[in-house]
């Protein structure tokens, strides 16, 4: 009696099974090198692809519009209480604002009324330090109390062992928040640019107060806005992905036309390669799978 095994695949059945296995690959292939072609069509430098931010630009240019009509010199005191949950929506929006006062010449202090702004604002403070190009904010630090911590800054705001240039400027104008040509509210949960509002906009009514904000506090915020206790607010990620975008864009040269073609020729070619390479194994495979001779018995 003899058995044997499967028959081995000859080599029109080999080729047969190639072609269909490119067949199958096809639409793959000319899907990459479609997005192969479109990576080669150079886009406006002021056009993204995908646009973020709001197309709504009025409380952009309300923002823009209060920090441009500062002084030359100007105090400016940060007031950064945003949360360790929520600092990353409005991280982008803050850093661009900082940017755009230290453009306009403004001389910048920061403060926190809660623990968590506190360590965001001296996470900041050591971004700026290193990355340098000029004078770092001043620090006031930390003020217990939360709102009545801030009642009571109106009237002394800076530490008795601070120094420096801008510390002496600010005692020289009585020494608390009314020292301020403008307060830039880094909103959190506890306190937001509501509590600056209720508390020190009735005592310092001539102050500008502009706040940036996580989403989550917007409804409560916009009525301030409309009603002018606040000059201006960014209050949603949208508004504050354009803010940043305008900043960006007026800190740097237009680049021209932007195309990236390798990143997307590279991933084409690994595709590729991996499409390949899986078709020929396989294909080797079957062509290399031993053959089981019969045996007599």
């Amino acid at each position: 009696m003899t058995t044997s095994g499967p028959p081995t695949p000859g080599s029109g059945e080999t080729a047969a099974m190639l072609r269909m296995r490119l067949r199958r690959a096809a639409p793959v292939l000319l899907l990459l090198l479609l997005l192969a072609a479109a990576s080669m069509v150079p886009a406006p430098a002021d056009e993204a692809a995908l646009r973020l931010g709001s197309p709504d630009t009025s409380h952009v240019e309300q923002l823009r519009r209060a920090i441009g009509d500062l002084p030359s010199g100007a105090l400016v005191l940060v007031a950064f209480d945003a949360d360790l949950g929520t600092y990353a929506e409005i991280r982008a929006a803050t850093r661009a604002a900082l940017a755009d006062l230290a453009s306009h010449g403004a001389q910048l202090a920061m403060v926190s009324f809660t623990p968590e702004g506190r360590a965001i604002a001296a996470a900041e403070l050591d971004r700026i330090t290193r990355q340098g190009g000029g004078s770092a904010p001043t620090d006031l630090g930390f003020i217990a109390g939360s709102e009545a911590g801030m009642v009571r800054g109106i009237s002394s705001l800076v530490p008795a062992s601070a120094q420096g240039s801008m510390v002496a400027a600010i005692r020289q104008r009585g020494g608390g928040i009314g020292a301020f040509d403008l307060v830039l509210i880094v909103s959190g949960s506890d306190i937001s640019a509501r509590s600056w509002v209720e508390q020190v906009g009735p005592r310092l009514p001539h102050l500008p107060l502009v706040s940036i904000a996580p989403t989550f506090l917007d409804p409560e915020l916009e009525p301030y806005l409309r009603s002018g206790q606040l000059t201006a607010l960014l209050g949603t990620l949208r508004e504050g992905i354009a803010y940043a975008e305008v900043i960006s864009a007026s800190s740097t040269t237009n680049p021209g036309p932007i195309t990236r073609p390798l990143p997307m020729l590279v991933g084409m070619l690994v595709a590729l390669g991996v499409l390949v390479e899986s078709a020929v194994r396989h294909v080797a495979g079957r062509v290399a799978r031993p053959t089981f001779g019969g045996r007599s018995s």
